[in-house]
């Protein structure tokens, strides 16, 4: 028989709109995060050049451009980007709220 857990985001762990699923979903070389931003929200710019972790960004609702490296990417719903994991990346969020889906991995 398969293992296999489920969750529901907003019973993450919560930190500042990020909602971390990796405990929750016991997962052992992905992470999943839900990121809801609020009208003008902006991220940190950061890389994972030292964990070696790629991302990938999927917008689910809104707008917002995502910065990689010297590139802006406009998303929309259902845009998904894919970032490496030596690239600088932040998050710039549009007029209105967002709802990201935020994976890494190894």
């Amino acid at each position: 028989m398969a293992s296999y857990t489920t969750a529901n985001y907003r019973d993450g762990d919560e930190q500042h709109g990020l909602y971390f699923l990796r405990d929750e979903l016991n997962c052992e070389n992905v992470g999943v995060t839900v990121l809801e931003c609020d009208p003008g929200w902006e991220g940190m710019e950061h890389d994972h050049a030292d964990e070696g972790q790629e991302e990938v960004y999927l917008l689910v609702e809104g707008e917002a451009t995502v910065t990689v490296g010297d590139e802006e990417i406009e998303l929309g719903e259902g845009d998904a980007v894919r970032i490496p994991p030596g690239a600088d990346r932040q998050i710039h969020n549009g007029d209105a709220e967002s709802r990201f889906v935020l994976v890494g991995a190894p």
